[in-house]
């Protein structure tokens, strides 16, 4: 999943997808309303493909926790962002089991659930699956398109080889010399 066009503004509820680069500014459209803001070089700005998660040894990338969070609830969420912080925690720890609880802070657990159905609402994650499967159905066909020409290459007579190996006689095609009219010279 490629999160590296979804961003965070600082000062701006929800998230974003950048939509295209100007000089002095993003513009990016929200993924709740997809209102189109401006966002300038001055404001603070995170790419969810950036944030990583404390854990009890390597931090862990956003992304991967999100990926794992989705295989585990099958699309929905199953707890409220708004709701009980306990249930939050455990449904985390489903997510991702070796997270630093002391290190992370219960707004963060609730900013990323909240992210987390954003998404899921966005269909971010389909969009992610639905470009893996014409990557994987691309290169599926340029493996049988490699396969029948390597089965032509093996197939050809190798009289035909031969006669494409061998020189041409001198006097085949030879560029014709054209004559240049004085008006048609430089200078002239």
């Amino acid at each position: 999943m490629d999160l590296s066009k979804i961003i965070s503004i600082t000062g701006k509820s929800g998230l974003y997808r950048v939509v295209a680069q100007g000089r002095q500014a993003l513009i990016a459209e929200s993924l709740i309303d997809k209102k189109r803001i401006p966002v300038h070089s001055s404001v603070r700005v995170s790419s969810l493909d950036e944030v990583s998660m404390y854990t009890k040894g390597d931090d862990v990338l956003l992304t991967k926790v999100f990926e794992a969070l989705h295989a585990k609830e099958k699309g929905k969420l199953s707890v409220d962002p708004k709701g009980d912080l306990e249930a939050l925690y455990d449904k985390l720890g489903e997510a991702l089991p070796n997270y630093d609880r002391d290190r992370i802070y219960s707004s963060d657990v609730r900013k990323f659930f909240t992210w987390y159905q954003m998404l899921v609402e966005a269909g971010i994650f389909e969009e992610a699956a639905k470009a893996k499967e014409d990557a994987a159905n691309k290169e599926e066909k340029e493996e049988k398109k490699a396969k029948s020409a390597a089965g032509k290459q093996a197939a050809k007579p190798k009289g035909t080889a031969a006669k494409q190996a061998a020189p041409k006689p001198a006097g085949a095609s030879k560029a014709k010399a054209k004559t240049l009219h004085k008006g048609a010279q430089r200078g002239s």
